[in-house]
């Protein structure tokens, strides 16, 4: 657990709001708002811990955290869904405390309701389809499910422009901490889409290196990559005959090919 908290940075903006809540006297709020987040976090932690992926760093945001991992795109989807769940999980738990807390006359009303009102309006936003929230990744993963790779990063930044689109209209007459969100998902949905190439080589690259085990065999009638779905091992036709997806992309990244 300390090498995690080695890794562990706390963003500028995050402490810009935390200062501006002491100077308005609302210091119970920010810190029941830093709980919420902290736990949150601390449920993807758990299970990338539990599936054993390195953490590379773990950095908290106004709104939440953003926890970075070295594991494999082609990892497998029902993973990722419980470690992406994980957040959502932790914080239903928390809520459960702080309600048996309540009745049990250890907090005060007021420290319950304002939790309360936190923790769901904190949990609901992360269940948005805007990458890169739990809820963008979760509707990422259900794609994979049935479409292929490269498409669904095309589909889930429509979805997350769609969705921030609405979140703005719903916040119109936003304030400053609305406007700080709105902010980041933007620079965000724009990140992502600058490097959709570089997540599509990626992806590839993965496939080309690493054995990785595959569900689903899918026999494709034309040669093109973009059609390699997650979970599936893919044999494109060639001069009527079916070669492994391996040997059609070595011709792109094996570079002794071209010698």
């Amino acid at each position: 657990m300390r090498n995690i908290f080695s890794k562990t940075k706390i963003n500028f903006l995050t402490y810009f709001i935390f200062l501006s809540f002491l100077l308005t006297g609302y210091i119970k709020n920010i810190l029941l708002i830093f709980l919420i987040v902290f736990v949150h976090e601390l449920g993807h932690i758990l299970f990338l811990k539990c599936f054993r992926y390195k953490i590379v760093k773990v950095e908290f945001f106004p709104f939440g955290g953003l926890t970075t991992t070295e594991k494999l795109i082609n990892s497998p989807i029902n993973k990722d869904l419980i470690i992406y769940s994980g957040g959502i999980l932790f914080q239903t738990l928390l809520y459960f405390v702080f309600h048996f807390l309540y009745h049990q006359g250890r907090i005060l009303e007021n420290t319950f309701l304002i939790f309360t009102f936190y923790n769901k309006s904190i949990l609901f936003f992360n269940l948005l389809p805007i990458r890169p929230l739990d809820g963008g990744e979760i509707f990422l993963l259900f794609l994979q499910k049935f479409f292929p790779y490269v498409k669904t990063l095309k589909m889930a930044n429509y979805i997350s422009i769609l969705f921030l689109f609405l979140f703005i209209l719903y916040n119109v007459k936003s304030n400053l901490n609305a406007m700080i969100v709105i902010s980041f998902l933007l620079y965000k949905i724009i990140d992502f889409y600058r490097k959709r190439e570089y997540f599509k080589n990626k992806f590839l690259l993965e496939r080309y290196l690493y054995t990785i085990p595959y569900k689903k065999i899918e026999h494709n009638e034309q040669q093109n990559i973009e059609l390699l779905k997650k979970e599936t091992l893919h044999f494109f036709k060639v001069q009527d005959k079916y070669q492994h997806e391996r040997e059609v992309l070595r011709e792109k990244f094996d570079i002794h090919s071209y010698f």
